[in-house]
């Protein structure tokens, strides 16, 4: 997953609904087989929301037992083009104290709690 931020202090989320129920993530997606993460990484966030990453580092990783999945979470410090939707879902920017306020996929709370302690933006 990318966290990617903007000098504004804000971060970009992407609405997403599942069986009528709306949640927020940020973006980012799986990793293809015999990919490599940073890879993955590079083109989940080119096909979702056009951009190419320039400059990032690892943030935080966290394994998600109800779905036996491992997130990995990466800080995008700086990168080329403007993001946007390319698939079709609803992105907005939203400051990083403002987070709190919007409904995530339980795997996510670590990393929001963990970016509000830093203050990540």
């Amino acid at each position: 997953m990318g966290l990617l931020s903007k000098k504004i202090k804000s971060i970009l989320l992407k609405q997403k609904k599942k069986y009528n129920f709306c949640f927020w993530e940020f973006p980012g997606g799986k990793v293809e087989e015999n990919e490599y993460l940073i890879f993955s990484l590079k083109r989940e966030l080119l096909e979702e929301v056009g951009i190419r990453i320039l400059d990032f580092q690892t943030f935080e990783s966290t394994t998600f037992f109800y779905k036996k999945m491992k997130l990995y979470f990466f800080l995008i410090k700086k990168w080329k083009g403007y993001a946007y939707s390319r698939e079709g879902y609803l992105y907005r920017w939203v400051s990083h104290d403002h987070l709190k306020y919007f409904n995530f996929p339980a795997a996510n709370y670590n990393v929001i709690n963990l970016l509000e302690k830093i203050k990540f933006i």
